[in-house]
């Protein structure tokens, strides 16, 4: 018993990390901090990829504009995923 206790709260209580795409236009030109005021989740994007740049790599504010085709790491729990992958956009096949 003790050990489904402890799967169970390793599975919904450590943050993951993952990496998204943005790919839903309703998104370009908003500021992150607008994105996780909307979204109604806990996250936390520790870095964004630029989508006219490949090589550029951004560590976020709450003032960072979001473009169609960034690449966002972010960390969050489990059960939280898959509600910001659709918030956001497509889920990418690499993480960190």
């Amino acid at each position: 018993m003790l050990f489904i206790c402890l799967y169970w709260y390793l599975q919904h209580n450590h943050e993951r990390k993952f990496a998204v795409v943005i790919e839903h236009e309703s998104i370009e030109g908003m500021s992150l901090g607008k994105v996780e005021e909307l979204i109604s989740r806990r996250f936390v994007v520790r870095e964004i990829r630029l989508a006219e740049s490949s090589n550029c790599i951004v560590h976020p504010d709450d003032d960072t504009v979001l473009h169609h085709g960034d690449h966002l790491l972010i960390q969050a729990r489990p059960h939280e995923i898959e509600p910001i992958i659709a918030f956001l956009g497509q889920r990418e096949n690499t993480t960190k």
